[in-house]
């Protein structure tokens, strides 16, 4: 799984039947050693995410499962919204200060 924070939403009108009524998003997914990654997934959502919000993101057979169809061709799916993100005070500064990063991103600082 990934944090990331949704960027986007992808339209397609013509795909794959068994993708029919799935929305998909652009996640920036989030790197917590350093600031978010180059990088971009697009996700199935069937949670209902909005843009700017962060969640937690499955790939391969999890995401399938949590859309609830092996057989759909997806690589990625959103699995939760995310309200917030603790760190343990244990954890080094520069987790502890990317963490309150991503809350901060988040609108919830």
């Amino acid at each position: 799984m990934f944090l990331g924070k949704v960027v986007g939403t992808v339209w397609s009108t013509k795909k794959s039947p068994d993708l029919e009524g799935v929305k998909f998003l652009i996640v920036h997914p989030y790197d917590l050693d350093k600031e978010p990654t180059r990088n971009i997934v697009v996700v199935a959502d069937r949670l209902g995410a909005g843009t700017g919000e962060m969640v937690m993101c499955a790939f391969g057979k999890a995401a399938r499962t949590a859309i609830g169809n092996q057989e759909m061709a997806i690589e990625a799916a959103v699995v939760g919204i995310v309200d917030r993100v603790d760190i343990s005070d244990s954890t080094s500064r520069e987790m502890m200060e990317a963490a309150k990063k991503l809350a901060h991103d988040n609108g919830r600082a």
